[in-house]
Formats: structure tokens, sequence, C-alpha cells
């Protein structure tokens, strides 16, 4: 499986000169599991024969960004803390979860809504 965007592109492209969040190794792993939610979501509308739309690259880096930043925070999100006596208190996975699935769908919203690629044939 190729991904919809290689690193190539993420940093000349996608992030126009500012600096990558995501590390050249690190890259592809992220950009094939942003194309697996991309896929999903467009029910498989994107033809890989022909040159993919540059709105489906860009959305792969978005979605691989935030799946890299999710992955690298991990489970420590600090939701309040409390400096006497010491009190933190974290998001649970599953709220941190719901916040990453709304997140890439928003951005293949953005990416992807004037486009054809999310018509479901209804």
């Amino acid at each position: 499986m190729t991904a919809f965007a290689d690193y190539d592109f993420y940093k000349k492209e996608y992030l126009c000169g500012k600096k990558a969040v995501i590390d050249t190794a690190s890259f592809d792993f992220y950009a094939k599991k942003a194309t697996q939610y991309i896929r999903q979501q467009t029910f498989d509308n994107i033809n890989e024969d022909t040159e993919i739309p540059n709105c489906v690259n860009m959305c792969c880096c978005d979605i691989a960004e935030l799946l890299y930043n999710a992955d690298k925070n991990g489970h420590s999100t600090i939701t309040s803390e409390k400096v006497g006596d010491l009190s933190v208190s974290y998001e649970s996975a599953e709220s941190q979860g719901q916040a990453l699935s709304k997140n890439i769908k928003s951005a293949i919203y953005l990416w992807l809504s004037g486009t054809d690629l999310l018509y479901r044939g209804v």
C-alpha cells in the first residue's frame, strides 16, 4: 500500500517552509495510516491509477500530523492541576480517542468537502 503523500510533498507543499512536526523516519508509517482513514471515509472513491488530487495529499499530511501528535503525547493530557497538595487530573483514553476521531473527520471534511470524493452514492 502506498500513502497518498510522501515526505517530500509534506516538506515542500504542505508545510510551505514551516518546521516539520513529523521526522523523516516516522512519516511513512503515519502517512499510510492517514491514507487508510481517508480511504475509509471516501469509500475508496479515490482512483489511485491516476494522479492523486492535491487536496487528498494535503489531507493525508494533516491527518498524519494528528496521528503523530496523538502517539507522541500518549495518555498524558492533563485536564486540571492543583499545586497545593498536588492534584493532577488526566483526560481518559476514551475521551482522547473520541477527540482524535473528531479531529480526523474534521480534517477530511476540510480538505475534501468540495470534491465528489465524499459522495456516498445516495
